[in-house]
């Protein structure tokens, strides 16, 4: 439909599935090794003629250094294990787009992500050296020891890539260590050099994960020129709020969701200095989107220890600003340190971005694994929700993740519950007649939105809320281990507590439709057939061209034109799954019930 891209195309299959399905097998559910952070689309590659001079440094704070040209590369925090720093570039199957590089294929391994510097002049200068920390697995999925990482620089005298370095997967997973290596002695002094660094690995999305930090390429070095000297902040805190990383902005209570602090840790990296380390911890400024600042702190006390290579929490003390919405709003949070103005100075700052929109949401916004449920008929999932207020829920937010499943021709329903009282999704409150395509995010956001088949759906203050896959293998949503949320899983036999711990990626929003999605809005127009299930007639949307319906085994049972209005006589047809197909492209499923 028009307000709604997701809907599946080949629903005449879909309904052939579902009409022989058969047997009974236990479901089973498993957390995945997914991806999370910004995409970087890449960019053209710079003329040899448009060089930088070294040293280049990149700690992937926040993002990647814009100079690079990345291939399916990310920089992302809380991937490593006792991070060193915000973030680190990961290294996976799965391409710039969002995409795995090949759908389904998990052992075949193949030359995947990369990153790919600038060109750089080294006329006079000699004795370059790459270094960077490198970890394997990380948060993600182990590498194993056909997988790889691989160095190779640009020889402009030939203009071809040469080895410079490999490391085979398969140790050290979860720890970090230096590498060090030396620029061939004949690009020394050369015009026009560069390097890139790929991982080698499963082509079917979020495995083999290679983890980079504190990566730098100078010249006058040495191998053993790695040591660290950078204090930074080592733990990105979930949100301002309470149990909420979103909610609709007319939903706000001050009382029941203003922070009084905020749960961090930092880490000096290196030899700490004579004296200790001096640090200014915890100033900050809270504006709004106007630029208002609605809470602040530039006077805290100089925090001197000798602790230094690990993380030490920190509680992040704020003053409670007492907000008081009047429409949507994003809160901008930017937290910092200073005292010791060495290292990577992006580091020293923390940024939080807090909207107050019309959606809720659990999860922090990055996902370390992915959640699926595999056998079993009609697997299924949902999350719980404790909504702050009753509200008209209008759709759901997804964020899926390739994790070696080819999802070609695999749908879902979505689904609303109410919760028993064994705290499992109990009667359906709303079960979509759609059958909704997994589709992955777009560039920059995590997340792609679903639309209910009603204008609205009234649910209570506590419900859960997920899907039913309709067909193939474990549909894998994001999972965000910062924390847990109750969920349950299973198929049409029943449900079963969650025992993985986590929060599913799964936004649910309320009265309208996102911005994204009202622009092709008509508000005056249906979007769904009804009544559903039909007895004697079937209405539904207007179209242009001719609409066809189909039973379950492909019979055409009738043509119409769709003018405004319109009702179809089903009194004759048998009970079952039906299609509607409009000429101009969207599908409906419906039933006939006697």
């Amino acid at each position: 439909m028009k307000n709604n891209p997701m809907k599946f195309g080949r629903l005449i299959a879909l309904i052939l599935v579902l009409a022989n399905l058969s047997g009974w097998a236990q479901p089973v559910e498993a957390w995945f090794m997914p991806r999370q952070g910004t995409i970087q689309p890449p960019r053209p590659l710079a003329k040899t003629t448009d060089t930088l001079l070294p040293p280049f440094v990149d700690g992937f704070s926040h993002r990647l250094h814009p100079a690079w040209t990345s291939f399916g590369v990310i920089a992302g925090s809380q991937w490593s294990v006792d991070p060193l720093s915000l973030g680190a570039a990961v290294f996976d199957g799965i391409a710039a787009d969002g995409q795995a590089y090949r759908p389904g294929v998990l052992g075949n391994d193949s030359l995947t992500d990369a990153l790919v510097s600038p060109y750089f002049n080294l006329t006079g200068q000699s004795n370059g050296v790459l270094s960077f920390y490198l970890q394997q697995g990380g948060q993600g999925d182990p590498t194993e020891t056909q997988d790889s990482l691989l160095v190779h620089f640009w020889n402009p005298s030939t203009n071809a890539w040469e080895h410079g370095w490999g490391l085979r997967g398969g140790s050290n997973t979860g720890r970090w260590h230096a590498q060090a290596i030396a620029l061939p002695a004949h690009l020394n002094g050369q015009n026009g050099v560069r390097f890139r660094v790929s991982r080698y690995g499963s082509p079917g999305g979020a495995f083999d994960h290679f983890l980079l930090d504190y990566l730098e390429f100078g010249m006058a070095r040495t191998l053993s020129d790695t040591a660290l000297f950078d204090p930074a902040w080592s733990r990105v805190p979930s949100g301002l709020f309470r149990a909420y990383s979103e909610l609709p902005w007319w939903h706000y209570s001050a009382f029941v969701l203003e922070r009084d602090s905020l749960a961090t840790a930092y880490r000096r990296n290196g030899t700490a200095p004579v004296g200790g380390w001096q640090l200014n911890l915890g100033k900050y400024v809270w504006k709004d989107d106007a630029g208002n600042v609605v809470a602040s702190r530039s006077n805290v006390p100089v925090v001197t220890t000798l602790n230094h290579n690990s993380s030490t929490p920190y509680p992040f003390t704020l003053t409670k600003p007492n907000l008081q919405p009047l429409g949507p709003q994003t809160y901008h949070f930017t937290g910092w340190f200073d005292g010791e103005n060495v290292g990577e100075l992006s580091n020293d700052t923390l940024y939080i971005d807090q909207p107050l929109h019309a959606r809720y949401g659990l999860d922090d916004g990055t996902e370390e694994r992915s959640y699926g449920v595999s056998q079993g008929t009609s697997p299924q999932w949902a999350q719980q929700f404790e909504f702050l207020q009753s509200d008209t829920l209008r759709g759901v937010d997804l964020s899926f993740v390739p994790a070696g499943f080819d999802w070609a021709a695999m749908t879902f329903q979505l689904g609303v519950w109410e919760v028993d009282t064994a705290g499992l999704p109990g009667q359906v409150l709303y079960l979509s007649d759609s059958a909704y395509l997994p589709e992955l995010p777009y560039a920059g956001d995590p997340f792609r939105h679903y639309v209910l088949d009603t204008l609205g759906l009234v649910v209570p203050k506590k419900v859960y809320i997920g899907l039913i896959q309709t067909t193939g293998p474990a549909i894998t949503v994001g999972l965000d281990l910062s924390g847990d949320a109750p969920k349950a899983y299973g198929d049409y036999a029943g449900w079963f507590p969650s025992l993985l711990p986590g929060r599913l990626m799964i936004r649910p929003f309320f009265r309208g439709l996102p911005q994204d999605l009202q622009i092709d809005q008509i508000p005056s127009e249906l979007d769904f057939v009804y009544p559903n299930p039909a007895q004697d007639v079937l209405r539904g949307p207007s179209g242009t061209g001719e609409a066809v319906v189909y039973s379950a085994f492909g019979q055409e049972m009738g043509r119409f034109a769709p003018t405004p209005g319109w009702e179809l006589p089903v009194s004759d047809w048998p009970a079952g799954m039906y299609v509607l197909h409009f000429e101009a492209g969207p599908y409906y499923v419906f039933m006939i019930q006697r």
